[in-house]
C-alpha cells in the first residue's frame, strides 16, 4: 500500500470499509443461494456438499494503527474479490447442474430403452448408443472429482449430444417400420390379385396368408405407435413368404411373363409412387422392373388390365 496522508488514509479506510461491507453482503447472498440449492437437492448435495461446507466468509481485520488497518483492509478486499468470483462461478454452475442433471437422468433412461429397441433394427446404431451410455455413466460417476464448472460444462455438452443421438435412433427406427409397412401394402395388393384369379379349392392357403398379413400389419402399427424391440429380418422373411405364395398362385393363373409384369406394376403402385404417368413412362418403368421388353410390357399391361388384375387409369388430353 502506497504511503498516504492522514486524510487520504482516513478516506481510504472509509471507502474500503464500505466496499468490503457490500462485498460481504454479496458473498453472503451467493453463499446462501448455493447452500440452499445444494442442501435441497440430494444429487447436488452428494456432489457439492463438502465444497459448500468448506466455503466461509472471513471476518474483517481487527483495528490497529491507521496504516496497519489500511493494509489489512486492502488485503481483505482482495480476498473478498477472489471469494466473490469463486461464488459467482459456483452459483452459475449450480444453476446449470440443477437444471441439467434431471434432464440427463431422463435422457439416460430413454437412451437405454432405445439401445434395446435398436439391437436388431440397426446393430451399428445399437453399438453407438451403448458406447455413448458407457461414456455418460463414466462422467456421472466421476462428477465428484471434477471441478464444478467443468462438470456442468461436460454434462451440458453430453445432454446436447445425447438428444441428437436419440433423434437419430428415432428416425432410423421409423424408417425401418415405414419400409415394412410399405411392403405390407405391396404384398396385400399382390395377395388380393392372387385371390381374385384363384379357384375355390386354392383359396384356403391364400386366405391364411391374408390373416397372417393382417397380424403383421397390426404389429407394425403398434410398433409405430410405441417403439419396442423387434426383428426386421424376421418380419421381412414372413412378408417374403406370403409374397412368394401369392406370386406362385398368380403364376398358375397367368403366364410367367405376365406374373413378372404384374409384380413389377404392384411394387410400383405400392411404393409410394402414386402419380400421373405418361404412357411411355409407365411402360418403361415396369419394363425395367420386370425385365420384359417394351413391346411385351405394353401387351401384358393390356391383358392384365383386361383381366381386372391392375387398374391403370388413363386420362386422354
Amino acid at each position: 500500500m502506497e504511503q498516504k496522508s492522514r486524510k487520504e488514509l482516513l478516506d481510504y479506510i472509509v471507502s474500503s470499509g464500505s466496499r468490503a461491507r457490500e462485498k460481504i453482503a454479496e458473498a453472503e447472498r451467493l453463499l446462501s443461494f448455493v447452500r440452499s440449492r445444494v442442501e435441497g437437492n440430494p444429487r447436488l448435495k452428494e456432489l457439492l456438499g463438502r465444497l459448500t461446507e468448506s466455503l466461509w466468509i472471513p471476518d474483517p481485520p481487527l483495528p490497529g494503527s491507521a496504516e496497519e488497518i489500511g493494509k489489512r483492509l486492502e488485503e481483505y478486499e482482495k480476498h473478498l474479490d477472489t471469494l466473490l468470483e469463486k461464488l459467482k462461478a459456483l452459483s452459475l454452475a449450480v444453476e446449470v447442474l440443477e437444471r441439467v442433471l434431471p434432464e440427463v437422468d431422463k435422457l439416460k433412461e430413454r437412451l437405454e430403452r432405445w439401445a434395446q429397441v435398436m439391437r436388431d433394427v440397426s446393430p451399428p446404431l445399437h453399438l453407438e448408443l451403448s458406447k455413448f451410455l458407457a461414456r455418460l455413466n463414466r462422467v456421472l460417476q466421476g462428477l465428484p472429482s471434477l471441478e464444478v464448472e467443468k462438470g456442468a460444462e461436460v454434462l451440458k455438452s453430453l445432454l446436447e449430444s445425447g438428444e441428437q443421438l436419440e433423434a437419430k435412433a428415432r428416425a432410423e427406427y421409423n424408417k425401418s417400420v415405414g419400409l415394412l409397412m410399405n411392403e405390407v401394402i405391396s404384398v396385400r395388393e399382390l395377395l388380393g390379385k392372387a385371390l381374385s384369379v384363384s379357384y375355390p379349392h386354392d383359396r384356403f392357403e391364400l386366405e391364411e396368408g391374408m390373416k397372417k398379413l393382417s397380424e403383421v400389419e397390426r404389429l407394425l402399427q403398434e410398433l409405430k405407435k410405441t417403439p419396442a424391440p423387434f426383428s426386421p429380418p424376421q418380419v421381412h422373411a414372413e412378408l417374403a413368404r406370403i409374397r412368394a405364395l401369392a406370386s406362385q398362385r398368380l403364376s398358375e393363373a397367368v403366364k410367367p411373363s405376365e406374373a413378372a409384369v404384374l409384380e413389377a406394376y404392384s411394387k410400383l403402385a405400392a411404393g409410394g409412387e402414386h402419380r400421373l404417368y405418361l404412357l411411355h413412362e409407365l411402360v418403361e418403368s415396369v419394363s425395367r422392373r420386370s425385365g420384359a421388353t417394351l413391346e411385351e410390357t405394353l401387351a401384358m399391361l393390356y391383358e392384365l388390365s383386361k383381366k381386372g388384375l391392375i387398374k391403370p387409369l388413363v386420362k386422354v388430353s
